[in-house]
């Protein structure tokens, strides 16, 4: 593609990373054509990891994103869409949003761990059809560009999210860690010696009194 004498190509193999935080849970239904709907959603805001989203003809950079995160029902990979909305002009902080749509199950697992507050950060990435400046595919940190408005149509770009984590904002403050930042487990004690021989002395006792017993059955079936 191109636009005021600059070429754009796609790059659907290089993937877009994404950070984000203030993450909250909204619980909320609908009804459509008469039948009640849950619609719980998790906003937040995001901003591209070692990256930077512009529209192709708004040279300035976005640098934080709007984010609502959505489920569907299904098993379906994530899906992630970017969108401006038309005739937006100026800082496109304000207006870029990112929608992250989710499998049901996924989307549950992350609300309730958001709930219990081992979700305050997260991470994704994914692949989009995002347009890239022909020439500069060494240029650190990236641009990834939104397409210009059409006809009055809003700038979108759509991608297949490949992975996704999450993790407490403190890591101290997840009931799963301990404070060195390890998971929780049980403190081992010390092998005793002498315990160990009263266990191993008591284990013989057993298998003595298993034989005698035994031993009677024997002489009482005789």
């Amino acid at each position: 593609m191109t636009v005021a004498g600059s070429t754009f190509v796609q790059d659907v193999g290089r993937p877009l990373a994404f950070t984000a935080d203030g993450l909250v849970a909204v619980s909320g239904h609908d009804w459509r054509d008469g039948v009640l709907h849950d619609a719980a959603l998790i906003e937040g805001h995001a901003r591209p990891d070692r990256a930077r989203i512009a529209r192709i003809d708004q040279p300035e950079p976005a640098q934080d994103l709007s984010l609502t995160i959505r489920s569907f029902p299904g098993q379906s990979a994530p899906l992630l869409r970017l969108s401006l909305p038309a005739g937006a002009q100026g800082d496109l902080d304000d207006r870029l949003a990112a929608e992250l749509f989710l499998p049901q199950p996924l989307f549950a697992a992350l609300r309730q761990d958001l709930i219990d507050g081992r979700a305050g950060h997260l991470s994704f990435a994914a692949t989009t059809n995002l347009w890239l400046r022909e020439g500069n595919a060494d240029e650190e940190p990236p641009v990834f560009h939104l397409p210009p408005e059409a006809d009055g149509r809003p700038a979108q770009a759509h991608g297949r999210v490949h992975s996704i984590s999450w993790r407490p904002l403190d890591p101290a403050g997840d009931p799963a860690f301990v404070a060195s930042g390890q998971p929780d487990q049980e403190a081992e004690e010390p092998e005793d010696p002498v315990s160990e021989q009263l266990r191993r002395i008591n284990w013989s006792l057993k298998q003595v009194l298993i034989i005698l017993v035994f031993l009677m059955l024997i002489i009482a079936l005789k």
